[in-house]
């Protein structure tokens, strides 16, 4: 299995968060306590897309309704929202409360669309709402970041890092000093991607832990 996929986060409790408003504001989204739209922005490699998904889960409570509710920037056409309206329709009718849709990289999204999403926003904020991905904030319609909740993932900080870093390597077997562990942590760039790469290094190149042989007893023979 890939590093990354094997420790990605499973639960909303395996989200690493800025700060404490921050995880209360996403869980009340994820609680469906929210129901307005919602931009992550920040640099690469800080979970946006990952949390956005775990936030459309929680919000599904896992109901299949069979339809796509993920949308990349080079996805969306004009005939694009009639499907996201139909999505909705189905999401509802499988008992989603508030349906969501995603989607990535919204600032690479042509002008005209942005602008469009302000019109679904507006008018049909009771039918369901949207999760925005961002690397560039000053790039996406200002008239579209206004209507949504706008929430900075930043780099991460290897501190808030180190005990998930530690859980990982105890679960490879890995034996390493937290001296050392924060060091290889602050090599980091702040992006997720890198801080994981560095531990699936630090797991391939350090032996696992192996129990120690017994030490061989010698027999005694008696001469008689």
């Amino acid at each position: 299995m890939i590093f990354q996929n094997k420790y990605a986060p499973q639960t909303f409790n395996d989200l690493i968060f800025p700060d404490r408003n921050t995880r209360q504001r996403i869980k009340e989204f994820a609680c469906n306590e929210r129901h307005g739209s919602l931009i992550f922005h920040g640099p690469y490699g800080t979970a946006k897309t990952t949390m956005a998904r775990m936030v459309e889960q929680m919000r599904t409570s896992g109901l299949e309704y069979g339809s796509v509710d993920f949308y990349r920037a080079f996805d969306m056409q004009h005939e694009t929202f009639k499907r996201i309206s139909n999505t909705q329709v189905l999401q509802r009718r499988c008992g989603v409360e508030m349906p969501v849709t995603i989607v990535d990289e919204i600032d690479q999204v042509d002008k005209g669309l942005q602008y469009k999403f302000r019109w679904e926003i507006d008018m049909n904020c009771d039918q369901g709402c949207f999760v925005f991905t961002t690397n560039n904030l000053h790039n996406v319609d200002p008239g579209l970041v206004d209507r949504c909740d706008v929430v900075e993932l930043p780099a991460s900080n290897t501190q808030h890092w180190f005990d998930r870093a530690r859980w990982i390597l105890d679960k490879e077997g890995v034996t390493m000093s937290d001296g050392k562990l924060q060091a290889l942590l602050d090599t980091c760039d702040g992006s997720i991607r890198d801080l994981m790469r560095a531990l699936e290094d630090a797991v391939l190149r350090q032996p696992a832990n192996t129990p120690t042989p017994p030490t061989p007893q010698l027999q005694v023979i008696s001469s008689k």
